[in-house]
């Protein structure tokens, strides 16, 4: 098989450099591209929690201190990744809700558009990429469908941008490019650690790769890029050693990442091969598809790497190949985790734009067998994944659900519900009775404790602090999945809870006993010593609260409601 000697064949021209007309038409149906996209989300939001799953409620109680002017590191622990000043998964929320107030429907808008503009970025990737509509449409779809959780937009939305990043700056390495590229790694990390790691390892071997053998040029461009990285972090190692010690956040960051792998440790499904295509069997395959498109792409650039030209355009080329292909594999390798279906959307962006990459430089084979193969094989991983995200993410009833597969009038309708329903969380007056116990506990505490009070809660509760609008006590969010256990930690969050107003204490009945009891001891024996368990919160059907108040406070009066203690 041999290469045609012009390279333009294989898209190194930018889709962006074309006619103005085919620059519009891209950009018009990306723009449409992503106002479907945040119907599709935003229209399905709404109903309990205003749709949010339980654990964004983590992110958003460390968004409600920074709204309280404290911060992590000096003012509560954070050692899951997002703690370096400025922590952008906290304090991107903390701006919307100043901007939009102090409900749930301003962190809608923000995850819901941020998913939105990643969406829109898949496409006009993809398109400049592959240089083929058909492919830039799959790729979006596919992402659409893969339906991440909006709590993981940060993973989703700087990919996107950090792939983007990175074809700007192979196209022309210019310091104001490879200032973008640095910035956009730095943006990442600061959103979630790892993420800077990811789009650091592509972007360096991109930079390498197409600059190998012209050692000045790679010196310099890797160099700036690195440099210009560690300029921008400067601020933020400086927060952490301050506030922590970068070996100790390093340290405690570590063993976190620990604790999380150990819990959600992948445990392949087996595969039915009387129904391949269905339920866990599904799952499987699409597994082994996600790491067949790095597979097939390495096979492509090795082949190119051996019998291709050496021109500028075809060192760019396989210089992003190679950029994409590392962050597909970290992203597969640090992503794919347990509960499978959930996780795929959060590692589907390096991907889909692979795939888009094989397909456009599969058009420099001269021959047809080859090229065609190269081409299907991409095209069909790419429509397995679709397909299989069209199953497990029921998309037919979320179309129905937002209105989009039915009218424009039922979707605008299905739009004015959600939005309304998100306004009214947290309420400002909590009605005299609440359906669920998640609110009935909420209301509770918004009846029964000041505004300066905090509030210690333990097991997956974190809703709770968030609806009542009260801070988490201990300068601790969590105290379940076995984070944050050592003695240490446990002496370091006793002594703040020792400073602060904590009448009451929220406990999760199903992690209670089993759970939290014997992870920290030391805080088993505070709750023994100065509390006492007033009652329960309860709803038939639904997990419970054990309540708990402090013995040396006296109530204020008892809650009509629920017959507990009030101390406001």
């Amino acid at each position: 098989m041999t290469f045609v000697k012009d390279a333009e064949r294989a898209g190194a021209v930018s889709l962006f450099h074309g006619p103005r007309l085919r620059v519009a038409s891209a950009v018009a149906v990306a723009v449409g591209i992503g106002i479907v996209s945040f119907a599709f989300r935003f229209n399905t939001l709404g109903g309990a929690l205003g749709g949010f799953d339980n654990d964004h409620f983590i992110y958003l109680t460390r968004t409600d201190m920074l709204l309280w002017g404290e911060q992590p590191l000096r003012d509560f622990v954070d050692a899951e990744l997002r703690g370096a000043w400025p922590a952008l998964t906290y304090l991107v929320s903390a701006w919307a809700q100043q901007l939009g107030g102090r409900t749930l429907l301003p962190e809608a808008y923000l995850s819901v558009g941020a998913l939105a503009v990643a969406n829109a970025a898949v496409f006009l990737l993809a398109l400049d990429f592959s240089k083929r509509w058909s492919m830039a449409l799959l790729a979006a779809a596919t992402t659409v469908a893969m339906v991440p959780k909006l709590y993981n937009y940060p993973k989703v939305l700087m990919l996107a941008l950090g792939v983007w990043a990175l074809h700007a700056s192979l196209a022309s390495p210019s310091l104001f490019r490879l200032g973008a590229a640095a910035l956009a790694t730095v943006v990442a990390a600061l959103f979630r650690h790892d993420l800077g790691l990811y789009l650091g390892a592509g972007i360096v071997t991109a930079l390498v790769l197409r600059d190998l053998g012209r050692w000045p040029v790679l010196v310099r461009t890797v160099g700036t890029y690195v440099g210009l990285t560690g300029l921008f972090l400067l601020p933020s190692l400086v927060w952490v050693q301050v506030y922590e010690g970068i070996p100790s956040y390093i340290r405690n960051s570590l063993a976190s990442v620990a604790v999380e792998r150990s819990r959600t440790e992948l445990r392949l499904p087996s595969l039915d091969l009387a129904a391949p295509f269905t339920g866990d069997s599904l799952l499987l395959v699409t597994y082994y598809v996600f790491w067949a498109v790095p597979v097939v792409a390495a096979c492509a650039l090795i082949g190119r790497m051996v019998v291709s030209t050496t021109s500028a355009t075809e060192r760019t080329d396989r210089a992003l190949v190679a950029g994409l292909l590392v962050m597909g594999v970290l992203v597969n390798m640090s992503f794919l985790r347990a509960n499978l279906a959930a996780r795929f959307g959060d590692a589907i962006v390096p991907l889909v734009l692979l795939s888009a990459c094989t397909v456009g430089g599969a058009s420099v084979w001269k021959s047809v067998i080859a090229r065609r193969l190269t081409m299907t094989l991409s095209f069909v991983l790419v429509a397995q994944m679709l397909a299989a995200a069209y199953s497990f993410s029921d998309i037919a009833l979320e179309l129905d659900t937002s209105g989009l597969s039915d009218s424009w009038g039922k979707t605008t309708r299905r739009y004015a519900t959600a939005k309304a329903d998100l306004r009214s969380l947290p309420p400002d007056t909590w009605p005299a009775t609440s359906a669920s116990a998640a609110m009935k506990a909420a209301g509770y505490i918004a009846r029964c404790t000041g505004p300066d009070d905090h509030l210690l809660v333990t097991g997956a509760i974190h809703e709770i602090p968030v609806l009542a609008r009260r801070r988490f006590a201990a300068g601790q969010a969590m105290f379940k999945l076995s984070l944050y256990t050592s003695e240490r930690d446990q002496r370091r969050a006793l002594n703040k809870l020792e400073q602060q107003s904590v009448p009451i204490v929220l406990a999760d009945d199903r992690e209670f006993d089993d759970g939290f009891l014997d992870d920290y001891p030391l805080f088993a024996q505070h709750l023994e010593s100065d509390y006492r368990q007033a009652g329960t919160i309860a709803v038939e059907g639904e997990p419970g609260y054990v309540v708990f108040v402090e013995t040396r406070r006296e109530p204020v009066h008892v809650d009509s409601e629920l017959g507990l203690p009030c101390f406001r």
